[in-house]
């Protein structure tokens, strides 16, 4: 196992995820008061972004046996910087909302292909820690990022900046995508043989339960980071320099979670582990809705370590029961059923805090969400005692 090159290949979901994604809902009250933004426009950010991203997974399935894995992760980066320049030279909302498009789009080149690259030739017994190295990677620029920000509204004295800190990562991306031109210049993998296609996900576990699971998590995991500093600004009175800085514990919290829920499912197994981090989710959403710094700043913490936990479990999950070479197929097909439920979590959380005038209803609706993602697991846990049993 070459963990140089399971890092470089990491490198690739700081791009997609950390910039292309958890970027925005940290930047969001910003824009939303440069932009004069509803809730339900803001929430609609998120919807844009993750509806682009299920196009990307159906175009990865389905190229998944005619382009090596490397092409297409380097395909998927090249579309996230377009999305990247999109997003910092943008006067306007629909020039916000084509340039999250587009790093939804090209995030699922490379978060469909990575654990397929990470995890070549990694026995099982070791994915769960692989995998989490990859989420402990990119949560490590989500611990850079708010200090970042911060740094560069300091320089241009403008605490509302938004743009500039996109054109920063833009910068930061292209000499990422350099370093792993050079790193993956020598692979020649050939694209993976056909597999069952989306038909394959029947030969999981419990897959309905699976599905469900994930679907769940979706819905949660795409709303509850797009509303907790706006949530916090706007319902709490919190400063945006204080809310800025929680975005970096919650990196902490995400570097810390993925390695020790990684390696917790090696030992406990995986539909334990993630009964457990979504019952810590559902507690998060409860925390956001006091009021309070300290607990705001915990939920940022535990949030940072339950839900950047979530899909290197799931992705393990599948990984542990499919062959390779329907490895990409299957947790396509998952990632298919995880589209429609997160591009609804952001726009109906949005709605909510229009007509309610507070996120107070939207964040119950998630703590809701995640404890049923909980028992889900809790039962997929179960199905596999009795898969094992004699």
């Amino acid at each position: 196992m070459r963990w140089g090159r399971v890092i470089l290949v990491t490198l690739a979901g700081v791009v997609s995820h950390t910039f292309g994604r958890s970027t925005m809902p940290l930047l969001l009250p910003a824009i939303a008061e440069d932009l004069e933004l509803s809730a339900t426009t803001a929430g609609a950010t998120g919807s844009v972004n993750m509806a682009a991203y299920l196009c990307g997974v159906i175009a990865v399935t389905y190229l998944a046996n005619r382009i090596a894995p490397a092409v297409l992760l380097k395909c998927g980066l090249c579309i996230v910087l377009a999305g990247l320049l999109c997003l910092g030279t943008a006067p306007t909302t629909t020039q916000v909302m084509v340039g999250t498009a587009l790093a939804g789009l090209g995030g699922a080149g490379v978060w469909l292909t990575m654990p397929v690259i990470a995890t070549s030739n990694v026995p099982v017994a070791k994915r769960g820690t692989v995998m989490g190295s990859l989420t402990a990677t990119m949560a490590v620029g989500s611990i850079v990022i708010p200090f970042a920000t911060s740094a560069v509204r300091d320089l241009v004295n403008d605490v509302g900046a938004w743009r500039e800190v996109w054109l920063l990562e833009l910068v930061a991306a292209g000499v990422i995508l350099t370093v792993l031109c050079i790193a993956l210049r020598k692979d020649i993998s050939p694209p993976l043989p056909r597999g069952a296609g989306i038909r394959a996900i029947t030969r999981l576990k419990a897959w309905k339960t699976a599905v469900f699971f994930y679907m769940a998590f979706a819905f949660v995991g795409a709303s509850w980071f797009q509303f907790f500093g706006l949530s916090l600004e706007s319902d709490h009175n919190m400063s945006r320099e204080f809310t800025t800085n929680l975005w970096a514990l919650m990196g902490i919290g995400g570097v810390a979670g993925a390695v020790i829920f990684g390696r917790l499912s090696d030992r406990l197994g995986r539909p334990r582990t993630m009964c457990l981090v979504t019952a810590i989710g559902a507690v998060t959403c409860l925390l956001v809705l006091s009021g309070n710094m300290w607990t705001a700043a915990l939920a940022a913490t535990l949030y940072g370590m339950a839900g950047m936990a979530v899909p290197p479990l799931t992705a393990a999950f599948v990984r542990d029961q499919v062959a390779e070479h329907d490895f990409t197929a299957v947790f396509g097909a998952m990632t298919i059923f995880y589209g429609p439920a997160s591009v609804l979590g952001p726009i109906s959380g949005g709605v909510l805090a229009d007509i309610t005038g507070s996120y107070l209803v939207t964040y119950l609706v998630l703590a809701f969400t995640f404890a049923f993602a909980s028992l889900a697991a809790w039962n997929l846990g179960q199905s596999e005692k009795q898969n094992v049993a004699p």
